[in-house]
C-alpha cells in the first residue's frame, strides 16, 4: 500500500510539472508574441467607462484583421471619470503615460453631462480637455491625437442624466470638441453621428454601448486611426538632397519593432522582417555584407544580411551571452564587439574564419560601443568606470587604454574613413550634441548646435564629407528622424520623418 502511495505522489508531482511547464512554455510565447512587450506602435484610449468596457479590444483585434499585427493597444478608460477628474487622475499619476505613445484617443464627456455632483459646465469641460492634450502633447509631443464625439443620451436616468443631459450633447460637448480639434491640431471622430438612429447599439440604461455597440465603436475608431497607420506603420517617409548617391543601412521601428532598412537614391529597403528587434547595422568593408544585432530570444546574437544574395546569415551565436554593437576590422576578415561572455560588458575581436574570440579590453566598469580605425592599429570605445561615460582609445598593439574625455556624458565614437577626426556624442551642453576631436582627444567641437533637439548616432559618409546622425525633441518618448550635415558643420538636411524612431545609420 505503501509503494502505491508513493508511484501515486510521483505520477502526481510528475504530471504537475509537466504541466506547469506547459503552462510556462503557452504563457512565454503568448507574453512575447504581445505587441505591448515589445515596444511596438502604440494606441492609448483614454476616457470614461465607454473606453474601460473594452471597445480598446475590439480595436486591436479589427486593426490585426487588417494586417497591423504589431500595434499595441492600451485601455486606459475609468470608469464614472468626468473630464477633470481624468485630468486629475493624469496629475497624480504621470507614470501612466510613461512608455511609448504614436497614436492618442480621447473620448470623454459623458459624465460631464450628469445632472448630480458630477455636472461639469461647457466652459470648464473646455480647460479640462485642453489641459489633457496639453500633458499628452508634453510627454509624447510626436502623437497623433484624436478627439471623439460622445454618442447619443436615448433616456433618462433618474438622479443623473435628464432632458438636459441629451439636450446637451448635440447642442454643447460635441460642437465644442469640433472646435476643439480644429484649434488644436486633432483629428476628430465622429462617434455620435455613427451612433445616432441605432438604439439596438445601446444597452437598457441608453448610456453604454452593448457587444455589438463595442464592436460599432471600434469599427468607428478604426476608421479614423487606419489613414494615419497606413501612412506610419511600415512606411519611412524620406527626402534626398540633391546628389544623393550614399547607402545608408538604418533601424527602425516604423512597423511596430525595430528592423534594418537601407535607403539609397532610389528608395528605402527592408532587409529584415520579423517578430523581435533587429538593430545596429553595420557595413562591410567592401559593402557586400550588413552585420546587424538581433534578438530572437533571450540574448544577442549578429547576423549577416547578404546584399547581393539578399538573405540573411547568423554571424556569431555565444549561446545564453550577449553580442551586441559590432564594427568591423579593415579587411572584413573579424569584428570588434561587445560581449558578457566574461560576465559584464567588454570588448573582444572575433575572427569570422576561425570563430575565435580574443578579449580586448579587462576593466572596471563597462565598455561598449567599439569603432575600429582604418589603419587597423587602435579601437575607439564608450567606457564607464563609475563615473559616467567617457570615449576610450585602446592600441591594439600595445593594448594601452587612453581617456580622450573629461566631461561625463559621452559616447558612441565613430572613426572618419581617412582616421584624422572621431565624431561621438556629448551630452556636456545638458542635451546631447554631435562633437568631433582628433583621435588623440584634442581640437573638440561641436559639429551640431541645435538647441531645441537631441542630436544623436554620428556615422561618416564613405568620403568623410558628411556626417550622418539622428534628430529628436527629446531623448526618450518621440520620433527620431536621420539627418546628414557637411563635415565643417554646414547644409544639415533632413532626411526621414513621421513618428518612427529612425536610428544608427551607416553608411557605404
Amino acid at each position: 500500500m505503501k509503494k502505491k502511495l508513493i508511484f501515486a505522489f510521483c505520477v502526481f508531482l510528475f504530471l504537475g510539472i509537466v504541466g506547469a511547464a506547459g503552462v510556462y512554455v503557452w504563457a512565454k510565447k503568448h507574453r512575447e508574441a504581445d505587441p505591448c512587450r515589445t515596444g511596438a506602435l502604440t494606441i492609448l484610449c483614454m476616457g470614461d467607462s465607454i473606453t474601460a468596457r473594452g471597445y480598446p479590444e475590439a480595436l486591436a483585434k479589427r486593426l490585426a484583421e487588417k494586417g497591423f499585427r504589431k500595434v499595441c493597444v492600451r485601455n486606459l478608460g475609468r470608469s464614472g471619470d468626468t473630464s477633470g477628474e481624468y485630468l486629475a487622475y493624469l496629475t497624480a499619476h504621470p507614470e501612466v503615460l510613461k512608455g511609448r505613445a504614436d497614436l492618442v484617443l480621447i473620448q470623454l464627456g459623458t459624465n460631464d453631462l450628469r445632472i448630480d455632483h458630477d455636472h461639469t459646465d461647457t466652459r470648464t469641460f473646455e480647460k479640462n480637455m485642453e489641459k489633457i492634450v496639453g500633458l499628452i502633447r508634453a510627454r509624447h509631443p510626436g502623437a497623433r491625437i484624436f478627439i471623439a464625439t460622445i454618442p447619443p443620451v436615448l433616456k433618462d436616468v433618474p438622479g443623473y442624466f435628464d432632458w438636459t443631459s441629451r439636450a446637451r450633447v448635440a447642442g454643447e460637448i460635441n460642437p465644442f470638441i469640433a472646435r476643439l480639434a480644429r484649434r488644436l491640431g486633432c483629428v476628430r471622430v465622429d462617434v455620435y453621428d455613427a451612433f445616432k438612429g441605432h438604439p439596438e447599439w445601446f444597452d437598457a440604461d441608453g448610456i453604454h454601448p452593448n457587444e455589438r455597440g463595442t464592436r460599432e465603436l471600434a469599427r468607428v475608431y478604426a476608421r479614423a486611426v487606419l489613414p494615419a497607420l497606413s501612412r506610419t506603420f511600415g512606411v519611412i517617409h524620406y527626402t534626398l538632397p540633391p546628389g544623393f548617391h550614399d547607402k545608408v543601412a538604418f533601424q527602425s521601428d516604423v512597423d511596430g519593432d525595430t528592423e534594418i532598412y537601407l535607403l539609397t537614391a532610389k528608395g528605402i529597403k527592408k532587409l529584415t522582417d520579423n517578430a523581435y528587434p533587429d538593430e545596429y547595422p553595420r557595413f562591410s568593408p567592401d559593402g557586400t555584407r550588413v552585420v546587424y544585432m538581433t534578438k530572437p530570444g533571450k540574448t544577442w546574437k549578429l547576423n549577416f544580411y547578404l546584399l547581393k544574395e539578399g538573405k540573411t546569415v547568423r554571424a556569431v551565436d555565444l549561446g545564453d551571452k550577449n553580442t551586441f554593437c559590432p564594427a568591423w576590422c579593415p579587411g572584413g576578415r573579424a569584428l570588434v564587439v561587445a560581449t558578457d561572455a566574461w560576465g559584464k560588458s567588454e570588448l573582444a575581436r572575433y575572427d569570422l574564419a576561425t570563430k575565435k574570440m580574443t578579449r580586448l579590453t579587462d576593466t572596471i566598469g563597462r565598455n561598449t560601443l567599439p569603432d575600429c580605425s582604418p589603419d587597423g592599429t587602435a579601437v575607439v570605445f564608450t567606457g564607464n568606470r563609475g563615473l559616467g561615460w567617457h570615449i576610450y582609445r585602446l592600441d591594439l598593439k600595445t593594448r594601452k587604454i587612453t581617456k580622450l574625455t573629461n566631461k561625463r556624458g559621452n559616447c558612441r565614437p565613430r572613426f572618419s574613413p581617412d582616421g584624422r577626426w572621431v565624431a561621438f556624442v556629448s551630452e556636456s551642453k545638458g542635451k546631447t550634441d554631435v562633437f568631433l576631436m582628433r583621435p588623440d582627444g584634442s581640437r573638440i567641437h561641436s559639429l551640431t548646435k541645435d538647441p531645441g533637439h537631441w542630436e544623436y548616432y554620428p556615422t561618416w559618409s564613405r568620403d568623410g564629407k558628411r556626417v550622418y546622425f539622428s534628430k529628436s525633441v527629446k531623448h526618450w518618448g518621440a520620433p527620431w528622424h536621420l539627418w546628414v550635415i557637411n563635415a565643417d558643420g554646414t547644409r544639415a538636411f533632413q532626411l526621414t520623418r513621421g513618428f518612427s524612431k529612425d536610428r544608427f545609420a551607416d553608411v557605404y
